[in-house]
């Protein structure tokens, strides 16, 4: 059995504050078989993952800049919660990130209560440590997966399947991976393809993809 995997299961992998970042972490734990993505994927995925990255470090600068002009002590972790929250709502960082990174934070260092000066010196190191994990993850991946080389275009090559797709509901940048997965296929049997996006998997498991050189199409779990 061989395995291709979307998008959404590699930033899951390589983002620890991803809402599927567990799942992701376990598939890939998990699984023994070969695992494809494409030229495609590859190029979502560190579009994407950089503008993250880019985006959890104007967080972190921001709730530094908060927490050294604080003199107010928090009493527990919700409060301090929403305090960050309030004064980081116009940071693009989505609000579950937000939250994993301030949980990850609370629990590493084992608060029970934030005393504003030290709550402000634990954030500094935290900060400056929490961005290895992406990049350790990101060395991890491209030594995990394979490349199946088909180009950027291969949907032009099945233009009739990735419309027959797109028309059954599914957005056009998953119909496109969907045939890059398909293309490999062909070249490596029983090809499993994987992702995080349930509703998608919903539907392609109620149309008729006989015609696709996919077993199956799996929800990571």
């Amino acid at each position: 059995m061989n395995y291709f995997v979307d998008t959404n299961i590699t930033i899951g992998y390589t983002i620890p504050f991803d809402k599927w970042h567990q799942q992701s972490v376990n598939f890939f734990k998990e699984t023994t078989q070969p695992i494809y993505w494409s030229n495609l994927v590859k190029k979502e995925y560190k579009k994407t993952v950089n503008g993250i990255i880019d985006d959890i470090e104007i967080f972190l600068i921001e709730v530094k800049k908060i927490l050294k002009n604080n003199d107010k002590d928090f009493s527990n972790y919700f409060i301090f919660e929403n305090f960050i929250k309030k004064r980081t709502s116009h940071c693009k960082l989505d609000n579950i990130k937000k939250i994993k990174i301030l949980e990850i934070f609370w629990k590493r260092n084992e608060l029970i209560e934030g005393i504003s000066t030290d709550i402000y010196i634990k954030f500094q190191n935290f900060a400056r440590n929490i961005l290895q994990i992406p990049s350790k993850r990101d060395m991890n991946l491209k030594n995990i997966l394979i490349l199946h080389d088909c180009g950027l275009d291969n949907y032009l090559n099945y233009y009739d399947y990735a419309r027959e797709l797109y028309d059954n509901g599914i957005h056009s940048p998953d119909c496109k991976v969907i045939v890059d997965a398909h293309d490999c296929g062909l070249k490596h049997e029983d090809l499993v393809f994987v992702s995080n996006d349930v509703r998608m998997i919903e539907i392609l498991s109620n149309m008729d993809t006989s015609h696709l050189e996919i077993i199956e199409f799996k929800a990571c779990n």
